[in-house]
């Protein structure tokens, strides 16, 4: 966890958790699926485990999961080079977040 932790840039104080999704059925695309999925796991991780963050690493060529994903507020942070082992090949993804609006 620490290790994880470090390769991200996040510290210890944070209480931070990472999702994924994935909805192979191309006939389900379009249709709502995912911003429904990734909003309620958000609003859920938000109300019932108070976190800070919530993150994600999409490969950098997944168009849709991005839009998707900037959609329901999540933010690109940075690339991680060769990150996910895809198809024979490794691929380069964004780590994108989620962050706990903090009022002052």
């Amino acid at each position: 966890m620490k290790k994880t932790r470090a390769t991200y840039g996040y510290d210890e104080t944070e209480n931070i958790y990472g999702i994924d999704q994935f909805i192979g059925e191309t006939e389900y695309w379009n249709r709502g699926i995912g911003t429904l999925l990734v909003k309620s796991m958000v609003d859920f991780l938000m109300q019932h485990k108070q976190v800070d963050r919530v993150v994600m690493d999409p490969q950098i060529t997944n168009k849709r999961a991005l839009k998707c994903y900037e959609k329901c507020g999540f933010t690109k942070v940075k690339i991680l080079p060769k990150h996910e082992f895809h198809e024979g090949e490794y691929r380069d993804c964004w780590l994108m977040e989620f962050r706990r609006l903090i009022w002052s």
